[in-house]
């Protein structure tokens, strides 16, 4: 083993190395230099980010909504070549094309960039006004014909570090629990965070390492077909003046008051669904339930 892989392996433990350790480590002493580096750092305190909420002013919606599109657009431009729309109809092969839905038409729905729209041909009832997809087919007789759906979606490759805590998920606070909690609101204590109302983001780390929960109360209950649909889209099924775009993956969607317990890991989210007088306990690696 190199110098460059021992500092690789202290890195990947979130540990970094001064100068002077790092011209006096080697193969003889790296394991014993580890050992206490993280034995220094076992109380290290767990920082947790302030949570971010969905609820935004309505000039900051605009402001969202018009870089929303560049943003997923760009997701879509990593996974395929794409043509603009008034570009793509001249051309008469099969291409690509992306935007942002417009809304329903005749025969399926109206699609725009910023170049114009078109209308496209599908009966998928699943794409939703303000959804951006990637659309793969043929234009014919003024119309999209796609054979293939592209969304933003989350990445095969996605493989997030674990962070070995232990998570409380309640929606709402009893006495006794232990962990980091997070409730949607509670009274203010050191394991506590609370404060994200419907929809917010909360970032945990320790030991360099991140995790990243983002916690949802639907509206209606949603399936775990319908959970994985909104990190297909990247975006929260959530309307009015909210940022409900998934901007960061989370290692954690955990849908709050949803009508059931269920867990299901989608791409290397864990998805946690807990019912209004439930609660779920996740340390990293397995998820738990019990009754508030």
């Amino acid at each position: 083993m190199d110098k460059r892989d021992i500092i690789d392996m202290f890195l990947k433990n979130g540990l970094m190395m001064s100068p002077e350790e790092a011209e006096a480590i080697d193969e003889k002493n790296y394991i014993q230099m580890l050992e206490k580096r993280l034995k220094e750092t076992k109380k290290d305190e767990v920082v947790v980010e302030e949570p971010k909420t969905g609820r935004i002013s309505c000039e900051e919606f605009i402001k969202i909504c018009s870089r929303k599109f560049e943003l997923l657009r760009g997701i879509l431009l990593k996974k395929t070549d794409a043509v603009s729309i008034n570009k793509g109809k001249k051309v008469f092969s099969e291409l690509t094309i992306i935007g942002r839905v417009k809304g329903t038409a005749p025969r399926g729905f109206v699609i725009e960039d910023v170049t114009g729209e078109t209308e496209v041909a599908s009966d998928n009832n699943s794409i939703k006004t303000g959804d951006v997809l990637g659309l793969r087919g043929f234009f014919r007789e003024n119309c999209f014909s796609p054979n293939q759906i592209i969304w933003p979606d989350i990445p095969l490759e996605n493989s997030p570090r674990p962070v070995h805590i232990k998570i409380t998920l309640a929606p709402r606070f009893r006495e006794g629990m232990s962990g980091v909690v997070l409730c949607p609101s509670a009274r203010k204590a050191d394991n506590i965070i609370s404060g994200f109302g419907r929809l917010g983001v909360i970032k945990i780390s320790k030991h360099g390492r991140e995790l990243v929960v983002m916690a949802y109360s639907p509206s209606a209950a949603l399936t775990e077909d319908e959970a994985v649909k909104m990190l297909k889209r990247r975006q929260i099924q959530e309307e009015g003046v909210v940022d409900n775009m998934i901007y960061e993956i989370p290692g954690i969607l955990w849908l709050l008051s949803n009508g059931k317990n269920w867990t299901r890991n989608y791409r290397g989210v864990v998805i946690i669904s807990t019912d209004a007088d439930s609660f779920a306990e996740y340390d990293g690696d397995d998820v738990s339930f019990g009754s508030l």
